[in-house]
């Protein structure tokens, strides 16, 4: 049995410049020249099992264009020498090995015979690759590639490992050099594909651009493809005004509300041995304006406030942005800072349809009730907000986990909820108080003995409260206490 060499392909081509010329001196004309895809060419030996593939040169003209671009005094037989004169040797690039190729490499993995277990085992586990076609599956290690084949009655397009595993080896290929689309396209031409461009159901990636994340994401299983992705559509574009070119710079990274004049100052160690007028300067440098220390405050406030209360960040750009727009008005005169901060966070989560109630912002700051209301009048009243409704339904949730009650309650109260907002306003009404009462008939509807002063103190209102509101859906429910 003949041996199987890396980068040289047989024991008789070591050491030599692996040529077309070659190979017809060692093996006579093939049986075949097949051209693959305008890539490449192979020169098949069908009775040996040895293929040669050389690269389809770019440059390669028809003869008869060129002659036709010769002058008219030439002869066209000082052409046909000029031309046979030129003729240039093509180096083999890749050699493949199949049946009846009587041969075993150096790890004695012997071909048709050797599984790809058996490859695994003695060159370690590499990466599948397969083409559009997947007709082969090889696994590709330094200088050289086992294939094997798969089942022309597999209709099944999904991968399956284990079966390939047991598979003999039907294709053993020794690279010789490398070309232009190394590693990006087979010696057919094709393009290489491995298991990360499969989808679940077997199939291709369908790839789609989100281009606010700068993400590439597959339509079918949302499998993120690409991520951290860089936009050029700007680039090298005209402005022809101040804010066309004001809105095309491209330079630093994106202003954040939460961190006030700061992300852009220059912070010089004090410890570090320095010149007296240095050491001036930066003390000098380190004092803030009464402006920039209000806005610190506040939004250190804003950013524990929201921690506390699990806020998202919009929310928190919300209130800040709200709380700067205060501050420019003059609306801070007088008033607290943190009440301030508060009315903003309460005004940002009903804008941001975030549940969130005046009790639970004022439970974390040092501010009344009171204080928090008379800013969050004064905000709304100053800078022509429209008042914001939060809608009952979003808090159902909270309050049914916090009595341990059974998710077909949540659903229920929710239903007669919606029903309640279609034929009565929201406007004027606790929404805490239509949560308790939806609660309260939903648990009964179901069996489920409760009592109105337990809803009543889990959720924060009065007995009072409740027992009005109940009066209100009892006429348009069918309510009957178990």
């Amino acid at each position: 049995m003949e041996i199987i060499i890396r980068d040289f392909g047989l024991r008789k081509f070591q050491s030599k410049k692996v040529t077309d010329k070659l190979v017809l001196k060692s093996y006579n004309d093939p049986d075949k020249i097949i051209l693959h895809n305008s890539f490449s060419y192979e020169m098949k030996y069908i009775k040996v099992g040895i293929s040669f593939f050389y690269l389809k040169e770019k440059e390669n003209v028809d003869l008869e264009s060129k002659i036709s671009k010769k002058k008219k005094s030439e002869k066209p037989e000082d052409e046909k020498l000029k031309l046979k004169k030129k003729k240039e040797e093509f180096k083999i690039f890749v050699i493949g090995f199949v049946a009846p190729f009587p041969g075993h490499t150096k790890d004695d993995i012997i071909l048709n015979t050797s599984s790809m277990e058996d490859v695994f085992k003695k060159l370690g586990k590499g990466n599948w690759i397969t083409t559009l076609d997947r007709k082969y599956w090889w696994v590709e290690y330094s200088g050289i590639s086992f294939y094997v084949e798969k089942e022309e009655d597999d209709s099944s397009e999904l991968f399956n490992e284990e079966m390939l595993l047991k598979k003999p080896i039907h294709r053993i290929t020794v690279s010789l050099m490398e070309y232009e689309d190394f590693g990006i396209k087979n010696e057919y031409g094709r393009e290489k594909l491995n298991l990360d461009d499969f989808c679940i159901n077997g199939k291709l990636h369908e790839p789609i651009l989100d281009s606010k994340k700068a993400e590439s994401i597959c339509a079918k299983c949302g499998l993120v493809l690409s991520e951290r992705m860089i936009s050029m559509e700007n680039s090298g574009q005209r402005a022809f005004s101040t804010e066309e070119r004001n809105k095309r710079e491209q330079h630093g990274s994106p202003m954040n509300p939460l961190m006030p004049d700061m992300q852009l100052s220059t912070m010089i160690d004090k410890r570090a041995p320095m010149p007296e007028l240095l050491r001036k300067a930066v003390k000098w440098d380190s004092r803030y304006t009464w402006k920039q220390r209000n806005m610190i405050q506040a939004t250190s406030e804003i950013k524990r406030i929201g921690e506390l209360l699990n806020l998202p960040k919009h929310v928190k750009i919300y209130a800040v942005n709200l709380y700067r727009k205060a501050f420019q008005k003059g609306l801070l005169k007088g008033r607290s800072i943190k009440a301030m901060v508060a009315a903003s966070l309460y005004y940002a989560c009903g804008a941001e349809k975030i549940p969130r109630t005046l009790g639970e912002i004022a439970n974390v700051t040092d501010s009344t009730k009171h204080n928090i209301t008379k800013c969050y009048q004064s905000l709304i009243k100053e800078l022509n907000l429209p008042s914001p409704t939060v809608l009952p339904g979003l808090s159902v949730s909270k309050y049914v986990t916090e009595l341990k009650l059974d998710y077909r309650i949540q659903i229920l109260a929710g239903k007669i909820l919606n029903t309640y907002e279609k034929r009565y306003t929201l406007s004027g009404k606790d929404p805490k108080g239509l949560v308790a009462a939806a609660i309260y008939i939903a648990a009964h509807h179901h069996g489920i003995k409760i009592s109105q002063t337990k809803v009543s103190r889990s959720v924060g209102i009065t007995e009072v409260t409740l027992r009005n509101r109940l009066n209100e859906m009892k006429k348009f429910i069918n309510y009957k206490k178990s």
